[in-house]
């Protein structure tokens, strides 16, 4: 084996051994308290929880108008890097558990949907996208509505 083979096969070993040790103190990095910093956006417990509720209403072109009634929350449409921990930023709505849209005011416009059940959440997130938690989780909503076959 030549000198320059293994120099190649070497560097694949200390890169293998660097995600490995990484892969292994990523969870400990973590513990500190709580859910990982660049997922969630932990609030404090001395500010009102905000809330959120979602009400959805057929349009004539067959998609639907989705109002985001929240309380002790303000939408924005600044991004941050970084965020400070309160209530502040958008939400990000998603229909079947897939992301549709990110709102940035109260009222979002969503596409015709297939014939059928279907499941939309919203979930509230600060200026950094980091989604809001509290002691009790995800400060989200949900509804389920029903499609109709249009038969002619």
């Amino acid at each position: 084996m030549s000198a320059s083979a293994f120099r190649g096969k070497g560097a694949t070993v200390l890169v293998a051994l660097l995600l490995a040790t990484l892969a292994t103190l990523a969870p400990i990095l973590n513990t500190k308290s709580g859910p990982p910093r660049s997922v969630f956006l932990h609030l404090s417990e001395d500010k009102p929880r905000p809330r959120i509720a979602l009400v959805v209403d057929p349009l004539p072109s067959g998609g639907f108008r989705l109002d985001l009634s929240t309380e002790a929350f303000r939408f924005t449409e600044i991004c941050l890097a970084e965020a400070a921990a309160i209530p502040v930023g958008h939400a990000h709505i998603h229909v079947d558990g897939v992301k549709v849209a990110s709102a940035y005011q109260p009222v979002v416009y969503l596409d015709a949907l297939t014939p059928g059940k279907h499941r939309i959440t919203a979930v509230l997130r600060g200026q950094d996208h980091r989604a809001l938690v509290d002691d009790d989780g995800l400060i989200m909503a949900e509804l389920h509505i029903v499609v109709p076959d249009d038969i002619g």
